[in-house]
Parts: structure tokens; sequence; C-alpha cells
């Protein structure tokens, strides 16, 4: 029966306007759009990889701006929604299959979509989107993470019913972006908004070409 129950659940938070109204309720959506660009120290081309229906895109609108995602559906409505602004754009595309504007950006912003990704999934796309930047370019990385002994009851539960099966924590992602391979600027930790249910923490983590 409670299996039923958290399957029920499940269900219910993975449906997009019910995910996007509670993010909006518990401020995640307004908390991202102050923070993603609080780290940008120029203005420029921006490249938003899994951009979904342009949730953040109101913090660019003072870029040119690229928005990609997999799913056509999600690209469209995000199409109509910021139509009125020709410095936006969106591309329905998969970047590990497609080669999208080789040394163009100034920079990219990897938000929140690296908790739906394996490890090797997230080392090939790193590979990819530096190609993306112009030399000099920034990859801004961005994702919730786990903090064992520290995330609430219901931060936790928000945790375990995410879309992203790959929930890590700091020291995972920091393992990720080895400092061998990549030249890592900046690495630091946005408290989340507090408001009805703690949201978990995001990690933020630069990377300059």
């Amino acid at each position: 029966m409670l299996s039923t129950k958290n399957n029920l659940i499940q269900k219910l938070i993975n449906v997009p306007f019910v995910w996007n109204t509670a993010q909006n309720i518990l401020g995640a959506n307004p908390w991202k759009v102050k923070i993603y660009p609080s780290v940008f120290k120029k203005k420029g081309t921006v490249l938003d990889l899994g951009c979904n229906i342009g949730n953040t895109t109101g913090a660019f609108l003072d870029f040119d701006y690229y928005g990609v995602d997999l799913d056509p559906d999600v690209i469209e409505t995000a199409q109509e929604r910021w139509r009125a602004y020709p410095n936006v754009q969106f591309h329905c595309l998969d970047i590990l299959k497609v080669e999208f504007k080789q040394d163009f950006f100034d920079h990219v912003l990897f938000a929140c979509t690296g908790h739906h990704l394996t490890d090797d999934e997230i080392s090939r796309i790193i590979s990819v989107l530096l190609s993306n930047l112009k030399t000099g370019g920034e990859l801004n990385f961005f994702d919730v993470v786990r903090q064992p002994g520290k995330d609430r009851f219901f931060t936790r539960l928000f945790e375990n019913h995410d879309q992203g099966k790959f929930m890590r924590t700091r020291e995972e992602y920091e393992k990720l972006f080895d400092p061998k391979k990549v030249q890592v600027a900046e690495i630091k930790l946005f408290p989340s908004p507090d408001r009805i249910i703690k949201l978990q923490d995001m990690l933020y983590i630069r990377v300059v070409r």
C-alpha cells in the first residue's frame, strides 16, 4: 500500500504543470532566476543546456540567448513563450549527437540537469560544452545536492520523488570536475530558500576554457 502511495505521489509531482507550480510556490524558480545570472561577469552569448520551457530565460534577456533541450514539446512551448524577443532562440537537439556552434559562446549554463544524467553522460557533455565556448569562455554548472545529516525530512522527500535519478553530494560532483582535466575557477554553495519546505542547496562550479 505504501509503495502504491509513493508511486501516485511520484506521478503527480512529475506532471510538468504540477512540478512548475510547486517550484514557484516554494520559491525555486525565482531563486534560480536570481542566482544564475549573478555569476556572469559580462554580457554576451549564452547557451542554456536543458532549458525546458524557458523558466529562467527571463534572466538572460540582455544576452544573445540560445536554449537547447531534447524534448520537442518543451521547446515548442518555450518558443511560443518568448517569441517576442529576437535575441532569444530555442533548439531541439542532442548536443552529443549534433555538432552545435563550436567556439561560439561566451557562456554556457548547465543548470539543474546533472541529476538526470549518469557520470559518463556528464563527463561527455562537459567536453562538448567546453568546445562550444570561445577561448576564455566560462561553463557555469549548477545542480542541487544531497547533504546527508543536514537535509530535512521534507527536503529528502523532494529529493526522493524528483524525476532525476542521480542525486549526488558536493564531493561526488567535484570528482566529475577533475582539476587535472578541466580548469575549475570557482566552487561555491548557494543556500536554498526556506519557504514552507526547505529545498536542496545548489552547488555552483565555474570552469574556464
